[in-house]
């Protein structure tokens, strides 16, 4: 009789989803980072073509359980500037976008998860970041949406909306003032790690 409670123990045990943790990169051919903002002509948007990173976390089947670290660079000098039909713009926007930046000095922008507050059943996530851009770092709440694919990865989408001011950066200007950028910029984010 013991044998076989054992053995049933040991069947409903192998039954339940695995809780496993891994370190994954994230994949950047199926990553994508948009920062957007305004001006006085029109709408602007930058597109990062060059970030890496790594997250932790503990996964049950296709469940998230928990973030125990993330971390993401990304180029300041890899983000081009988009137009609407997804073109590409001049390398003079570019220009002003690395110099508000201070990418010489500063060649990454830098996030680096500090605490993860609420993970959903849904995937929804409420967390707590370290956000490094032109050499200021500042602890801001960042929430999103994570969910496990069938192949593991680790899919993290949302947008967070900032000032440039935040972060000490003077709004890049063109044509001598004549086309201001506005201070307030969002940045989505839809990240692979595998």
């Amino acid at each position: 009789m013991k044998r076989k409670m054992k053995i049933l123990i040991g069947i409903c045990l192998l039954s339940l989803p695995l809780m496993t943790s891994a370190q994954q990169k994230i994949s950047a051919s199926e990553s994508k980072v948009m920062v957007k903002g305004t001006s006085t002509l029109h709408d602007w948007r930058c597109k990062v073509e060059q970030l890496s990173g790594e997250l932790q976390a503990e996964k049950s089947g296709t469940t998230l359980k928990s973030i125990k670290a993330m971390q993401m660079q990304m180029v300041v000098k890899s983000m081009k500037s988009l137009k609407e039909d997804g073109k590409y713009y001049d390398s003079g926007m570019d220009k002003n976008v690395y110099k508000s930046l201070n990418a010489d000095k500063y060649p990454q922008i830098v996030f680096n998860l500090k605490k993860v507050n609420s993970i959903s059943t849904t995937g929804d996530v409420n967390a707590i970041a370290q956000v490094t851009i032109a050499g200021v770092a500042k602890d801001i709440v960042v929430t999103g949406n994570a969910k496990v694919l069938g192949n593991g990865a680790v899919k993290i989408t949302g947008k967070k909306e900032m000032k440039m001011t935040d972060f000490s950066i003077t709004p890049p200007k063109a044509m001598l003032g004549a086309i201001k950028t506005g201070d307030d910029i969002s940045i989505e984010f839809d990240v692979v790690y595998k």
